[in-house]
């Protein structure tokens, strides 16, 4: 195998190598995977692998990066611009299904699900850098509804995670069962009537 020796070419096997340690942590699990298993998978030697990460954890860390990072500028994005919550929440109800149909976020959970027991660390790194930045966007969201009179809510936080929840769970079975037809769901429906529900919740007794 060349060297790689441009820049592009380095960020192009890095990818590669991400995304064949993906595919072996989502296969085997992540303590069953080895390096030289990622290795083989990207088509590559071990010790070109040791150039770019010095271990799985490194591998695990950059894969939480390059995934969750794009995603939770999109949610802050959709939630700075909207002009109201209304439109926050239909905005966010579209894309929830992109990200579970598209990206490799299911496929990241279930990996941390199935081996969290076995490294703490990333998975603490994996609460505060994507699920808790999530919630405090949710949350923030939320409060600016709630003292512009849109919606009324007891607490910003825990409403938060009753928001996020079903993405989680629609991870999660993506996943999981994403693979059989039979249990396939109407996400984009799913989305809008959870939206629906959250707006006709919150809005009761608003500016009373």
């Amino acid at each position: 195998m060349l060297r790689a020796r441009s820049d592009d070419a380095k960020d192009e096997r890095r990818l590669a190598l991400l995304n064949a340690a993906l595919d072996e942590f989502f296969e085997k699990g992540f303590s069953a995977t080895r390096m030289a298993d990622i290795a083989r998978r990207a088509g590559l030697s071990k010790g070109t692998l040791y150039l770019y990460f010095e271990s799985k954890d490194a591998m695990f860390r950059e894969l939480i990066e390059a995934l969750a990072m794009p995603n939770i500028a999109r949610i802050g994005q959709i939630a700075e611009a909207a002009g109201s919550f209304e439109q926050a929440m239909n905005g966010l109800a579209r894309l929830a299904p992109e990200l579970i149909r598209t990206s490799d976020m299911p496929r990241l959970m279930k990996v941390l699900i199935g081996d969290a027991h076995m490294f703490p660390q990333i998975v603490q790194h994996y609460r505060t850098e994507l699920v808790e930045r999530v919630l405090s966007i949710m949350a923030g969201m939320l409060r600016r509804a709630h003292e512009a009179g849109e919606i009324r809510v007891e607490s910003p936080e825990l409403t938060a995670r009753i928001v996020i929840a079903p993405v989680v769970l629609s991870g999660i079975w993506q996943a999981m069962f994403g693979h059989q037809r039979e249990a396939e769901v109407d996400l984009d429906r799913l989305f809008r009537i959870h939206a629906d529900l959250v707006l006709a919740a919150l809005k009761t007794g608003a500016s009373e």
